[in-house]
């Protein structure tokens, strides 16, 4: 079966998001666009996601762009740590050199950065080693209640094990991640 991207077999990361979405008051959605692709994308918000996504495509990225996706609706850090282990396998599986992750949202009105931040770091850190040695680059732009200790949280996580990239809140503008 050929799904809306072209792609005849859906990997078991996309049916694991949508179990996972199903039993949770949280929005949850992954697709799979290049199975070889270098840009991952964690992204929050439905409207965010969307714009960085065009933006990426604008600069003629689109064909590196691995998945698309969002988490929104305060997910819970288990919710976002296994979301990102699932996008994480999908990266790890990608034939392309250079990747990177873009870990980027608006400004959330009620979703805990914090805590989110929490279980992407989580995911994260399982798989630091490999991360590193694949030369995986990490991007993260957000903003919202408690952002001050979730960018803390991703800043001093990315410079503990040797990542690199960047960490902006939401005085940088979302497409100049």
């Amino acid at each position: 079966i050929i799904d809306r991207f072209g792609i005849h077999d859906k990997p078991e990361e996309i049916e694991k998001v949508r179990v996972l979405a199903s039993g949770s008051q949280a929005s949850l959605k992954l697709d799979l666009l290049n199975p070889d692709g270098s840009l991952f994308l964690l992204l929050s918000g439905g409207g965010a996601s969307i714009v960085l996504a065009d933006e990426l495509y604008n600069l003629g990225y689109g064909k590196e762009i691995a998945n698309y996706g969002e988490y929104s609706g305060n997910p819970n850090d288990e919710e976002t740590y296994t979301y990102t282990k699932n996008v994480l396998s999908l990266l790890f599986k990608s034939n392309a050199k250079n990747k990177a992750i873009v870990i980027a949202g608006g400004v959330a009105n009620f979703t805990d950065i914090r805590k989110t931040f929490k279980g992407i770091v989580r995911a994260l850190d399982e798989y630091s080693v490999k991360l590193r040695d694949h030369g995986v680059k990490v991007f993260v732009r957000r903003g919202g209640p408690y952002q001050k200790e979730g960018l803390s949280l991703m800043r001093e996580f990315l410079e503990s094990h040797g990542l690199y990239g960047g960490v902006w809140g939401p005085d940088v503008v979302l497409t100049n991640v």
